[in-house]
C-alpha cells in the first residue's frame, strides 16, 4: 500500500507543467525554438500582407521608381534640416 507522502510525490510528479531542469535537451532545445520563432514573427511579420494597394498609390509608387531611375533623388536631407529648422 502507498504511503501519503509516495501519493503526494506521484501527484507533483504527474503535474502538466514542466521544470526546465527535467527536460531533455531535445525538448529544451524545440522551446527555445518555438520561442525564438514567436518573437520574429511578432516582429517580423508584415501587419499589410494580403491589403491590396489603391490605383492612386500604385501610381505614385511606379512614379518614384521611374524618376529614381532617371537620377532624381529629391531633396537632400541638409536642405530638408534647413527648412525643418534642424540645423
Amino acid at each position: 500500500m502507498a504511503s501519503a507522502l509516495s501519493r503526494k510525490r506521484a501527484r507533483a510528479t504527474a503535474r502538466p507543467e514542466s521544470r526546465v531542469g527535467d527536460m531533455t535537451r531535445a525538448e529544451l532545445r524545440k522551446m527555445i525554438e518555438a520561442s525564438v520563432q514567436r518573437t520574429l514573427d511578432k516582429y517580423l511579420n508584415d501587419p499589410d500582407a494580403g491589403l491590396e494597394l489603391r490605383p492612386e498609390m500604385i501610381e505614385s509608387i511606379q512614379r518614384q521608381r521611374a524618376e529614381y531611375a532617371a537620377g532624381k533623388r529629391g531633396t537632400p536631407l541638409d536642405q530638408v534640416a534647413k527648412r525643418l529648422g534642424l540645423d
